[in-house]
């Protein structure tokens, strides 16, 4: 599994990773070139070359700070010493939207890919210029999909880790 992914992924070396943002609780994230395509229902959406959807821990590093992580798409949009409220709907915006925002603060804000490295079950670093890691992290045995790697709008497999297994869908 780890040369496979290491092989997969590895591509991404020298392209920049120019988005990050979620649909329900995947995070999302496109890198290498932009570009315009038609998406579901026909509305007009901007993607990258490549694209990787992410349903397991992540997180982003920089030194021993993470920026942001999953956890943050079930906080309140700022950070509180206070429980979270019962009736909070993290769907409706929350922590990890204001942050995503906030650090791909303009559209030509991008980091370069450094390195990729694949590791035991899934895991996954991809190493951002200026310091920043991209983190990945599979945490249970089921046959779930945990991440997915490909091509958006294209007719190529995409390239899918579960806890049981890689797949090619």
């Amino acid at each position: 599994m780890k040369n496979d992914i290491q092989k997969a992924v590895g591509v991404l070396v020298g392209m920049p990773l120019w988005s990050l943002g979620r649909a329900a609780d995947l995070a999302w994230f496109h890198f290498g070139s932009r570009r315009h395509v038609k998406g579901w229902k026909g509305k007009e959406k901007e993607v990258g070359d490549y694209a990787l959807h992410v349903q397991c821990p992540w997180r982003i590093r920089l030194g021993n700070s993470i920026v942001v992580g999953r956890g943050d798409i079930f906080c309140t949009p700022e950070e509180t010493s206070e429980p979270t409220p019962a009736d909070f709907d993290w769907e409706k915006g929350n922590r990890f939207d204001r942050i995503a925002q906030e650090f791909f603060q303009n559209e030509s804000r991008q980091f370069t890919v450094q390195t990729v490295k694949a590791g035991e079950a899934g895991s996954l670093v991809i190493a951002l210029e200026e310091g920043y890691n991209l983190e990945i992290f599979p945490h249970d045995s089921e046959g779930d999909e945990h991440w997915r790697f490909f091509k958006p709008q294209t007719d190529e497999p995409h390239f899918v880790v579960t806890g049981k297994a890689l797949q090619r869908e």
